[in-house]
């Protein structure tokens, strides 16, 4: 007899009709409720502030509700609200909702993201900072983040520049951090695990299932959380950092590449 040493048990390969109808109610609410939300945010989330910056965290919550996404905390979550910049690693797209439930916040993205079908307007209406990979534009763009963080605004940034499969952490882009050389901002830095799938641990053979990374076409992908009857995801709050404690960007980078993957690679390793 011979035996396939890469079979292993998924689970998402067996859900119930029962699933898949609860699953479907659930869509069919999230479309009602989602569209006078989009609608709201179009119309008054300029004029409004208020509404600008909260609606996108109740759309996010909303997201999480369908997927039945759990956030699990760790650490001083409270002293994150003084901070101006969050950073975290960065897995998949379920990120943005993940992150974007906790509290208003603005990404930055790469400028292609603009102009992704459906993606692209929702992340115009999350009043995502679109950023161009033209050097030529690279001090202008400092200059807009400087200005966001400068008037109050929480920027999230992920400094690998994209994501990962999962099973590590990569290095951080240190141009990531240009707006924040010599000036005084807090930093809260957040390690993101996803710990549980419909009730079974991730190992590096089911992160591929959430982690969109490479060449990976979206559809299948967006397709497979159909089958998402339960996930759970660990936000760790790592201490927060002043950037005036760095001579300079690199410095400041390193240090918090060390901190991410250090308690990233602590946190899978009970789960392979």
């Amino acid at each position: 007899m011979i035996v396939n040493q890469n079979t292993y048990f998924s689970p998402i390969d067996k859900l119930s009709y029962l699933d898949h109808f609860i699953f479907i109610l659930k869509l069919i609410f999230f479309v009602l409720f989602s569209i006078p939300l989009i609608f709201l945010e179009v119309i008054s989330g300029k004029l409004i502030p208020f509404f600008g910056k909260c609606l996108p965290v109740i759309f996010h919550k909303l997201i999480l509700w369908l997927l039945s996404i759990q956030i699990e905390f760790e650490g001083e979550i409270d002293k994150s609200n003084k901070s101006n910049l969050y950073i975290s690693n960065h897995l998949s797209y379920l990120d943005i909702p993940i992150l974007g439930s906790i509290c208003p916040v603005r990404f930055v993205a790469k400028s292609e993201v603009a102009d992704w079908p459906l993606l692209g307007f929702l992340a115009k209406l999350g009043r995502t900072v679109f950023i161009s990979r033209n050097r030529s534009k690279t001090l202008n763009q400092k200059n807009k983040i400087l200005k966001l963080l400068s008037s109050d605004e929480k920027i999230f940034i992920f400094p690998e520049g994209t994501t990962s499969d999962g099973n590590r952490v990569l290095d951080f882009k240190s141009s990531s951090f240009s707006a924040l050389e010599g000036q005084n901002f807090i930093i809260q830095p957040i390690v993101l695990v996803y710990s549980d799938l419909n009730g079974i641990p991730i190992n590096r053979w089911l992160r591929p299932i959430i982690a969109w990374y490479g060449d990976m076409d979206l559809k299948p992908h967006l397709s497979s959380l159909v089958y998402l009857k339960s996930l759970k995801v660990r936000l760790i709050y790592l201490d927060v950092v002043n950037t005036k404690n760095f001579n300079n960007r690199k410095d400041l980078s390193n240090y918090l590449e060390n901190k991410i993957k250090k308690v990233y690679s602590g946190a899978i390793s009970k789960k392979v």
